[in-house]
Parts: C-alpha cells; sequence; structure tokens
C-alpha cells in the first residue's frame, strides 16, 4: 500500500499544480501552447516527459524482455528522427501555429488540413487508449494479487479465468512428464483438455518449438510454473465445470485486486480530468517535475539493476538457465533487417512531424530557443531510451515468467529494486504515463478547435466559448480512446500498438509537413493524395492488402509491417502527384 500511497501523493501534487495554472488559462494560446512562454530548458523538459511515454517506458522494455540486448537498437530511429527536426524547428517556430494541421492547411487548403486533423486524431486516439491500459497496469501491479484459492474437482470457473491466464499450475519438486486439465462447460457434454509439459532445462526449446502451433498446451521447465491460457472459439460459453485436474502438482486461481478493467477506468478518468484543468500551462509544470525525475530514477536504477543480477556475468549465466532465451545476450543477428525496418522507421517518421513536439516549439518564447531545446534534447532523449531498454534487459534476467514481462519495468521496481528507489521509479512511470496520456489527449482537442471550429464554424467566438468548447473536447476524445482499447486483441502488446500508431502519422502526415516547410514544388493534390496513401495503407495493410497479394510476396517481405508500405507510397503520390498537377497548372496559364 505504500507504494499506492505514494502515487496518490504524487497525483494530488500535480492536482494543485493543475488547479493553479488554470488560473491563468485566459486565451486558446495559454490552453494550446502555453502563452508562448517556454524556455529552452523547460522546453526539453517537457519534450523528453512526453516522448518518453508509454511507447518507450512500457513498449521498448516488453520488447527489451522479449529479445535482450538486441532491443538496444531501437532507439536509432529517435536519434536520427530528433537530428532532422533540430533542423526543422526554426522554421516551424517562425510560422506562429498552433497546430501541424494549421502549417499544411496553411499551404496545400482546407482540404489537406481536413485529412491531417484525421490522420492525427485516429493516430493520438490509439496512442491514448494504451496510456490508459499502461495507467491500468501500474495500478493493477501496486495493488496485487488476492490470496491463492485452490482449486478442486467440480468448481465453477469462468471463460475469462481460463483464457487470462488466472489459473496458475504448480509442479511437484522434479516432477517431469505431462499433465492434463479438463474443463466442461455447464450443461454440457464436451470437455476441453489442456496439456501441461514438464521437462528439464535443456529440452525446453525443442519441447516449446514442437509445440508452437498448438493450442491449449503449455511447455515449461521442472522448476516453473505455468499460467494456464485456454484459447476457446467465439461461441463458447461463460462458465465452465473443473472436470479433471492434473495428477501431479496443484492449481490455484490467483485473481488480482483491482482487475485491470477497472484500474484502466480509473486510470482515463484522472488524465481526462487533469487535461481539462489547464492544456499545456498544467502539462508544462507537470514536465518539469516528471522530465527531472525519468533522469534521476533512470541513472539511479541502471547500475542498481546490474549489481543485482551479478553484472553481465551473472545475466549471461541466468538467461543460460532459463534456456528459451538463447540469444539475450547478443547484439547482432537477433532482427533481420525487415524486423530493423519495422522498428525503426515508424518512430523515425513520428519524431520528425509528431504534433506534440511541435506545439512545444510553437510555445517557446522563440524560434532559438526552441532549436537550442531540440538539439539538447538529441541526446538526453537517446540517453534515457537505452538507460529504459537496458535496465528492462537486465531486469528480464532475474525475471523468468513472462506474466510480468509484460510489464517488466513496473515490475522489477517493486521486485527487484530498493524499496525507497522503487518508489521513485513507480512514480516516474506514472508521470511519464500521465504526461504523454494528457499530451496525446491535449493536441487532438487543439487541433479540432483550432482547424476545424475556430477556422470555419465559428471563427469570432469569444475566448472563454473556445476554451470550454477545447475541454469538452478533451472530454469526448478520452471517451473515444477508452473505446479504443477495447479494439485490439488482447495479445497485442504495447510496442506494437505503439509502432501501429507512430506508422499513421508518420507516413500521412510527415511527408506533408516536410514538403509544406521546404519543398515549393509541392501542389495541394500531391499533398492530398499522399495523407490519403499514408492513411489507407497502413489502415488496410495487415488485414486486407497483405491477405490478397501474399502469395506473391516472398517469406521476408510477407514480415513487413505497414510502414515501409504506406510512407513510400505516400512520398511516391506527394512527389509525383505534385509534378504532374504543377506542369498541367502551368501549362494552362
Amino acid at each position: 500500500m505504500v507504494y499506492l500511497a505514494a502515487i496518490l501523493v504524487y497525483l494530488l501534487i500535480l492536482t494543485g499544480i493543475g488547479i493553479y495554472k488554470s488560473r491563468q488559462v485566459k486565451t486558446q494560446d495559454d490552453f494550446s501552447v502555453a502563452g508562448r512562454t517556454l524556455s529552452p530548458w523547460v522546453m526539453v523538459l517537457t519534450m523528453l516527459a512526453v516522448w518518453i511515454g508509454t511507447g518507450s517506458i512500457v513498449g521498448n522494455a516488453e520488447e527489451a524482455y522479449r529479445t535482450g540486448m538486441a532491443a538496444l537498437i531501437i532507439p536509432l530511429g529517435t536519434f536520427l528522427g530528433m537530428i532532422l527536426l533540430s533542423l526543422i524547428a526554426t522554421r516551424a517556430r517562425n510560422i506562429e501555429a498552433l497546430s501541424v494541421p494549421e502549417i499544411i492547411g496553411s499551404r496545400f487548403g482546407l482540404v489537406a488540413r481536413f485529412l491531417a486533423v484525421i490522420a492525427l486524431i485516429t493516430a493520438y486516439m490509439v496512442i491514448v487508449s494504451y496510456q490508459f491500459n499502461a495507467g491500468g497496469a501500474v495500478l493493477e501491479v501496486i495493488t496485487g494479487d488476492k490470496n491463492p484459492v485452490p482449486i478442486n474437482i467440480g468448481d465453477t470457473i469462468t471463460r475469462r479465468q481460463l483464457t487470462k491466464g488466472r489459473l496458475v499450475f504448480t509442479p511437484a519438486q522434479d516432477f517431469e512428464g505431462q499433465v492434463l486439465l479438463s474443463v466442461q462447460p455447464e450443461g454440457a457434454e464436451q470437455a476441453f483438455d489442456y496439456l501441461i509439459q514438464v521437462v528439464p532445462p535443456e529440452e525446453l526449446i525443442e519441447a516449446t518449438k514442437a509445440a508452437e502451433d498448438r493450442k491449449n498446451i503449455a511447455v515449461i521447465k521442472n522448476d516453473a510454473i505455468s499460467r494456464i491460457r485456454y484459447t476457446f472459439d467465439s461461441k463458447s460459453p461463460q462458465t465452465f465445470l473443473i472436470k479433471k485436474l492434473p495428477n501431479n502438482g496443484k492449481i490455484e486461481l490467483l485473481e488480482p485486486k483491482l482487475t485491470k478493467e477497472n484500474a484502466t477506468i480509473i486510470a482515463a478518468l484522472f488524465i481526462i480530468a487533469y487535461t481539462m484543468l489547464a492544456g499545456l500551462k498544467s502539462l508544462a509544470g507537470m514536465d518539469i517535475v516528471t522530465g527531472s525525475i525519468i533522469t534521476i530514477s533512470l541513472l539511479i536504477a541502471f547500475p542498481v539493476l546490474l549489481i543485482k543480477a551479478g553484472g553481465f556475468d551473472g545475466m549471461r549465466a541466468a538467461y543460460e538457465t532459463m534456456q528459451n532465451r538463447p540469444s539475450h545476450m547478443q547484439f547482432w543477428g537477433v532482427y533481420s533487417p525487415i524486423h530493423i525496418i519495422n522498428y525503426l522507421l515508424p518512430t523515425f517518421l513520428l519524431v520528425m512531424g509528431d504534433a506534440n513536439q511541435y506545439q512545444r516549439i510553437f510555445a517557446s518564447r522563440n524560434a532559438r530557443g526552441a532549436k537550442q531545446a531540440v538539439m539538447v534534447l538529441i541526446f538526453v532523449a537517446l540517453v534515457i531510451e537505452l538507460l529504459i531498454i537496458g535496465s528492462a534487459w537486465i531486469a528480464g534476467s532475474m525475471t523468468p515468467d513472462p506474466e510480468n514481462g509484460k510489464y517488466i519495468l513496473i515490475y522489477a521496481a517493486r521486485h527487484h529494486m530498493p524499496f525507497a528507489l522503487g518508489i521513485l521509479f513507480m512514480v516516474t512511470v506514472v508521470g511519464v504515463i500521465i504526461s504523454t496520456a494528457d499530451s496525446f489527449l491535449l493536441v487532438p482537442a487543439t487541433c479540432f478547435i483550432n482547424d476545424v471550429y475556430s477556422a470555419y464554424i465559428n471563427p469570432k467566438a469569444e475566448q472563454k466559448k473556445v476554451i470550454f468548447i477545447s475541454r469538452i473536447l478533451v472530454v469526448v476524445f478520452g471517451v473515444i480512446a477508452y473505446l479504443v482499447t477495447h479494439a485490439f486483441a488482447e495479445t497485442t502488446g504495447f510496442f506494437k500498438k505503439a509502432l501501429y500508431a507512430y506508422t499513421i502519422y508518420g507516413s500521412a502526415i510527415t511527408p506533408c509537413l516536410v514538403a509544406a516547410l521546404f519543398w515549393k514544388g509541392a501542389t495541394k493534390a500531391g499533398a492530398i493524395s499522399s495523407i490519403l496513401a499514408g492513411t489507407i495503407t497502413t489502415l488496410l495493410w495487415g488485414e486486407v492488402i497483405k491477405d490478397l497479394i501474399k502469395d506473391h510476396l516472398s517469406a521476408q517481405i510477407a514480415e513487413l509491417d505497414a510502414v515501409l508500405p504506406a510512407i513510400t507510397l505516400s512520398v511516391i503520390c506527394l512527389i509525383v502527384v505534385s509534378i504532374l498537377t504543377r506542369k498541367k497548372t502551368t501549362g494552362s496559364e
């Protein structure tokens, strides 16, 4: 409960900052770009806090737990993107805009501006949705589990408990072999079996590969536990009876004190309420605290975790013992070139065009300060992202249960760090999630107000009315983002969700934004076709386009995510259509 109390104190402090800053909000500029008063130092901290969000501290950490040292290459996309952003910052700040779609619209017209708003809102709703999920995950982890309940034949169990890993099997000491769990729907005769193979460490890799394509089977070492996760079709009933138990070991029901669903609702309510208070003024104040805590906690946590793991030799020994992670101490050879493209390109494209970073650039006192802040951020963000991935990699060597690997740094804060550092780190994670969620929730509201309402619906609206509608939109988009949390398959991790959202935004908006700032030859038709090509390709690639052409793709190309096809088509449309329509215009004149 101490962790929960520390987080509540932190949230109360943030609420106080938000209430105080809300009194300073008089105009839409105050709400959206903090009155254009941010100093370079504040900009660095606020840009860091919004960038190092759930995608980094949960998503990248999750990937580091899965692949090990190889994940250290992931920040390269951020590093290269930040370098180019530093070159764009001065020109962007001199425009005196409130949003990225405004820049695109001022150059390419109403249709391009409106499409940019749609693409931005689509991508950012996905990003906000998994911030809600991450906030719920923190609450779920720190509140812990209820006491285990032994399972007996004839007990009633729900479908949710069977599919969510709530049943835990613990084999008897030194047991090796196969055991069977059988459940039966109430009122039906058909039974569903779940096979658990308990093998010695040296056989784990081979046995796991053999079971890869089979449903309702688990393979574990003889000194590990197994979380039972049934796979049912959509028509299966909601309640089952335990028909048969393993003849060796024990099965227990392990339920969280606070369910993920309820925890996500609590996180969403706080984030929405806080964003409503004072917009970017409150976020900038919070980010000064969060950005500082991120840096301090990670600089301390990395060496502490490394020492506890026994150094690199201890990590190597631990990963060798686990058997199913043979490549976790390798940097090269884990990711194929296709994987590197899939993982680095979305982040690179997002950094170059991220509306959150531009909103803070617009909020700087002047263009020189904006460029200075981004140049410092290049190296600060690289160091922090490497520390996150490195810490997750180290913590993974002490965390054999994949269930805990989903939120490895949250788990490590409670189980692998000294008490005081664990509290500081947990507060850091909460601060990062809230800061990122608030920022990605504020931007769509700002864009809709600036690029739709104030531009075309009610250009002469009073500032008080504009601010009121901005706050209402925060609630509306917050509810939409919460609904999006249910749109992804439960097996989709934070890392994959982040890459998907980055791809929507990066392929649809970044090419047009760069063209608006630097290419005089780009045309309205070119921009519109680029946004449509990037958005549609991303949305349809996995479910439609790939299925249509999969028979004509090589095995490697079939592994491509949407990012390379989407950005390629987006850039081709921008260039080719602009050249064709420019020549047509010139000819007619």
